[in-house]
């Protein structure tokens, strides 16, 4: 697992976008991430805590990063996913399958 120390440059730079619901106490409970690239990106990462669980952090999250990836110029937004109930979680969002994926080759190396 990476500190933010680590990938605070990267997050500097424009590179990566974090979002995270906090708990009151501060502790991310659920969290995720997207990385732009000529208007396009993935939003992965995306996770809760098993305490937090059921509650709709992951949604709110994935809905957040989706609306920041929106106002930052981002117009193609895909997630891969590999467990059928993760995709009935984004069908509810709005996504929808597609047939292919667009892997985004010759970007600087990013963490």
């Amino acid at each position: 697992m990476r500190s933010l120390t680590s990938v605070r440059p990267t997050i500097s730079a424009g590179h990566k976008t974090i979002i995270a619901a906090l708990g009151s106490d501060g502790t991310p409970l659920a969290v995720g991430h997207y990385h732009p690239a000529h208007g396009t990106t993935e939003i992965g990462g995306i996770g809760a805590l098993p305490t937090a669980r059921r509650r709709g952090l992951a949604a709110a999250v994935t809905t957040a990063l989706v609306n920041h990836a929106r106002d930052h110029g981002v117009n193609t937004i895909f997630l891969a996913y590999a467990e059928d109930v993760v995709a009935r979680i984004y069908a509810r969002l709005g996504f929808r399958p597609a047939d292919s994926t667009l892997l985004i080759a010759n970007q600087p190396a990013r963490s």
